[in-house]
């Protein structure tokens, strides 16, 4: 069974819709994240997801997925969403996040 993790492949959008499910959207871009600042004003970050001791920012470290609460909350909320790795000044990504917009 096809998870929403193995779904929303970095930079791949989805949407959300009212009663669950989850549609490709291949008709919208993903949005940049560099060094935490996400580049796109209709985009915002999911907070308070991530399981990292003392920190509940929106960048998840490598080792954690879409799944849980996280993913239960997603499905829950109709919409459009994005995972990203975000990418530093230099050198490789060591995180990633959810980005999330209203659907159209």
């Amino acid at each position: 069974m096809e998870t929403l993790n193995d779904r929303m492949e970095f930079d791949h959008v989805v949407e959300v819709t009212d009663n669950g499910s989850v549609i490709d959207r291949r008709d919208l871009y993903a949005p940049s994240l560099n060094d935490g600042e996400l580049e796109g004003n209709d985009w915002v970050l999911l907070n308070g997801f991530s399981g990292q001791d003392r920190y509940s920012g929106p960048i998840m470290h490598a080792s954690e997925f879409i799944g849980g609460y996280m993913a239960r909350w997603i499905l829950e909320n109709p919409g459009i969403y994005v995972a990203l790795l975000d990418y530093p000044p230099e050198g490789e990504p060591e995180g990633w996040a959810v980005a999330y917009r209203d659907g159209q």
